[in-house]
């Protein structure tokens, strides 16, 4: 018994360092961060020729860089499937512009927003009058029939909006436009950043497929993580805020939704500016707003219409 005792003790007191060991620290004593990333999504994720790229890819080797640890990325088959394997301890952090919502938050601790969308729209041109522009002016429209990805805030919010018959869901955002394409479904629903990406990338199906852009709705990205870290949440939320503040963010998203090279897209040389020249455009930008602030003030204060 005097031998076991020991031996006990030992297993007790490695069990109870574990609980208490932070995700922070159990990631840098893997030497790995393991990231769930939302597939077939540009350009927040692609994967083509066994490479794979994107916003939320970039995003996840910036936090590991800052761990000290290699990246490891797992793309669930089924969006769905996201929550889960990361309940299940299949992943560590879920990067896959996921929209935050209050029935997610019961499941998973979410950070702060990192990248706004709404909901957006692709269309058959002869469906729709000219002056359409947003996902709204489908709603009217008797029998359309509606393509939306599976398990997302856009199928639960098409449901609210059309009769359950006209709606079709397909695996993900690609798929669906497939059948846009090939004449099964009218419309698709996506979040704006996919319909902005899909119009610039096909401009020869212009033609017959119009994007509806204008904002209809306000939903925001974060990241998700296991409850009951607040640590890691707080380290988070505080990289979120450094990669606002210092214009990261603003270079990534110059570069995947303006410059475009993943895509082929040819771009033009004021285009293709540094990460300074952006964080230099901003501070022009936010001072030029405060000169015309105070100017509208001294305008008021004497009296005179500001023009």
């Amino acid at each position: 018994m005097k031998r076991i005792l020991p031996l006990i003790l030992a297993i007790v007191g490695l069990a109870l360092s574990q609980v208490n060991a932070g995700e922070i620290e159990r990631i840098m004593n893997k030497g790995e961060l393991r990231v769930s990333l939302n597939k077939g999504y540009p350009p927040f994720c692609i994967i083509e020729n066994n490479k794979i790229q994107g916003l939320d890819v970039d995003l996840a080797k910036l936090i590991a860089d800052y761990l000290g640890v290699k990246v490891k990325f797992i793309t669930p088959s089924l969006y769905k499937e996201q929550i889960p394997k990361l309940l299940a301890g299949e992943s560590d952090i879920i990067i896959a512009a996921m929209t935050r919502t209050v029935e997610r938050g019961l499941k998973v601790a979410f950070t702060d927003p990192y990248f706004e969308v709404s909901q957006a729209a692709l269309v058959d041109r002869d469906m729709v009058p000219a002056q359409t522009n947003s996902y709204f002016g489908l709603v009217d429209i008797p029998g359309i029939r509606i393509g939306v990805k599976a398990d997302t805030t856009i199928e639960r919010f098409a449901r609210e909006l059309f009769p359950t018959d006209t709606i079709k869901t397909y695996p993900d955002h690609p798929q669906a436009v497939d059948a846009l394409l090939k004449g099964k479904v009218d419309a698709t629903v996506h979040d704006s950043p996919f319909v902005h990406i899909w119009a610039r990338t096909h401009p020869d199906r212009a033609g017959r497929i119009k994007p509806l852009l204008a904002p209809v709705t306000k939903e925001y990205y974060g990241f998700a993580i296991r409850k009951g870290d607040p640590e890691f949440l707080a380290w988070l939320n505080l990289f979120i805020t450094q990669i606002k503040s210092d214009g990261t963010l603003d270079l990534l998203k110059h570069r995947y939704f303006v410059e475009m090279r993943w895509a082929g897209v040819k771009t033009t040389r004021e285009a293709r500016i540094t990460k300074a020249q952006l964080l230099r455009n901003k501070f022009v930008a936010e001072k030029q707003k405060k000169l015309e602030q105070k100017r509208t003030q001294e305008q008021l204060q004497k009296g005179d219409a500001y023009e």
